[in-house]
């Protein structure tokens, strides 16, 4: 079930994403969006790596795996934030 809840997460996160860009008419070449698809992906795949861990019964790993490839996940994407998605102004 959770793994259901994860992917409708994701996947409503991105549609977001695609509305929010069009709503604010942002120019987005086809490179930033092969950036910020696999962001997404990335960060599914750290969420069911915590939840494998979890299921597994190794708390710790989970914990150590989550911090270390979570944080990378959140770096990807505040730099999206910042350099993609952020207004521009002139």
């Amino acid at each position: 079930m959770v793994h259901i809840l994860i992917g409708a997460v994701a996947t409503a996160g991105l549609l977001f994403v695609v509305d929010y860009s069009r709503r604010r008419s942002l120019d987005l070449r086809w490179w930033q969006w092969g950036l910020t698809i696999p962001a997404f992906l990335y960060a599914v795949f750290v969420l069911e790596v915590i939840v494998s861990l979890f299921e597994e019964g190794s708390v710790l790993g989970a914990l150590v795996v989550g911090t270390i490839m979570g944080f990378v996940a959140v770096v990807w994407g505040v730099l999206l934030g910042r350099f993609l998605f952020a207004r521009k102004t002139c």
